[in-house]
């Protein structure tokens, strides 16, 4: 199996001011995103990647004036492999000067727990070595009873339960600026998470993916695949096509 090589750099662009998308790398990594307080410098991570590629984000960051060490606080989308096993490096890194993790429900509990079968599940047939990691319990923030954050004079999201690719996946929702991070709920092009790891339900994905539908989109920033400015329209592509499946 092929994973990227530490030194690639995931490519970044300014998706709207003070918001910034970081591409994946190749093969079991996933799409970041970062926002910027303009008033301290400090830098709200999404999803934490998948710890090969953190090297290849600092990259991508720094050609956009992002300082690393600026990052305060992580905000998971859910607990699988590819969104979290970038935090174990990042904390050795930032050992003297801690962040801190948010993540909803069951991810957190998991992450306190350390729960490695959870995190990865044993039909991908990997295990954390492949990563350089040891699985070890964090200080996890749970969102559980939040309904929103405050990123940022600029940034203000809703916490939206969004399960049936996990049992703890959630999405983040700014309904003013209209930017929906539904980490592998729902992608471009139709496309949607799986529903085949533990957790994971297609009836329950459906009314998540139904759910999501109902709300008012622009910029769509999915885990996985490319981003969109068009985002209802890409959200009901998928919700047209996961119903088609499950009449089968």
């Amino acid at each position: 199996m092929f994973f990227s090589g530490t030194d690639s750099e995931k490519k970044g662009k300014e998706v709207r001011t003070n918001l910034y998308y970081f591409a994946e790398n190749q093969m079991l990594d996933c799409n970041q995103y970062i926002i910027k307080d303009p008033t301290t410098d400090e830098l709200a991570l999404f999803d934490a990647g998948n710890s090969i590629s953190l090297k290849g984000l600092f990259k991508g960051m720094k050609k956009l004036n992002l300082n690393p060490s600026n990052i305060t606080k992580v905000f998971l989308t859910h607990e699988h492999v590819d969104h979290v096993l970038g935090l174990y490096p990042l904390m050795k890194l930032r050992k003297e000067n801690p962040f801190e993790i948010f993540a909803y429900g069951e991810t957190a509990k998991i992450l306190t727990e350390g729960d490695e079968s959870r995190i990865i599940p044993g039909n991908i047939g990997i295990s954390p070595n492949m990563f350089g990691v040891k699985i070890i319990p964090l200080k996890v923030t749970d969102l559980i009873n939040t309904k929103e954050i405050n990123i940022s004079s600029e940034y203000k999201f809703e916490i939206h339960y969004t399960p049936g690719h996990s049992l703890g996946s959630i999405s983040y929702y700014d309904s003013n600026k209209k930017i929906l991070i539904p980490g592998d709920l729902v992608f471009t092009g139709g496309s949607f998470g799986r529903y085949d790891f533990p957790g994971g339900s297609l009836n329950i994905l459906i009314n998540s993916i139904k759910y999501v539908n109902d709300l008012d989109v622009d910029y769509l920033l999915p885990g996985h695949m490319g981003i969109s400015s068009q985002g209802n329209q890409q959200i009901a592509l998928s919700y047209k096509m996961i119903q088609s499946i499950s009449f089968f």
